[in-house]
């Protein structure tokens, strides 16, 4: 057994037909998804709801704001917004290629994280927040390039301050909780072509945090960037 790591950029378009073409490729026999049981259970339940909540409040403001809607949906920081309170492509397109094959998924990420994550969202989603955020500049980095920096990040293991997290604590253990939550799945699957899904940053070597990569003492050539898998 050797687990792989697929890297992914979570605003990447393409996220979802990439990821089925992977795994159309690979065959894993497990996937394991960068999302709690908590966070997906949630999004089932209340995305909807939240979406059209936020939509509402964001055709407000762009009223006030004399903007036009559909510019304000496009604006990087409102999409990202609507990325967030939604359901992930890692775990639509897993749980699609799961379905149709038959293979155990399993999400991974930390229930305690999503749950202080999630609590930030009242305020993510207000209107006052949303008139700051269409105030902001709407330059967003192409996928590209976001990809070729995780790969400096992961293979050249160049360091980048904005890509480090603020609250290490809260972080190491995440990564502790997710990579304890990989090994049981492992040892009860027992797969030969494991793989798991998320967010790139997981795949570099730890700096001040012992990353999932670290952890689970993951070698470069078994870390994957989706946009080049």
């Amino acid at each position: 057994m050797s687990l792989t790591l697929l890297g992914t950029v979570h605003c990447d378009p393409d996220g979802f037909s990439r990821s089925l073409l992977f795994f159309e490729h690979y065959r894993p026999d497990l996937i394991l998804v960068e999302i709690s049981d908590f966070a997906v259970a949630f999004r089932e339940k209340r995305s909807p709801e939240l979406r059209k909540l936020f939509l509402e409040r964001l055709s407000s403001v762009t009223q006030k704001l004399s903007l036009d809607l559909a510019t304000a949906l496009a604006h990087p920081q409102i999409a990202s917004i609507l990325w967030q309170i939604s359901l992930p492509f890692e775990y639509s397109a897993s749980l699609a290629y799961a379905r149709r094959c038959g293979v155990p998924l399993v999400p991974v990420d930390y229930s305690g994280f999503s749950r202080k994550w999630i609590k930030t969202w009242k305020q993510m989603i207000s209107s006052a927040n949303i008139e700051t955020l269409l105030s902001l500049d709407n330059f967003s980095p192409p996928v590209f390039s976001l990809y070729a920096r995780a790969a400096q990040r992961i293979y050249e293991e160049k360091t980048f301050p904005e890509t480090q997290p603020a609250d290490g604590r809260l972080w190491q253990e995440r990564e502790n909780r997710m990579s304890a939550n990989i090994t049981a799945a492992l040892n009860r699957f027992g797969p030969e072509r494991p793989v798991y899904i998320g967010g790139w940053w997981h795949l570099c070597r730890g700096e001040n945090i012992a990353t999932l990569r670290d952890l689970q003492g993951v070698p470069g050539a078994s870390c994957l960037l989706l946009d080049r898998a």
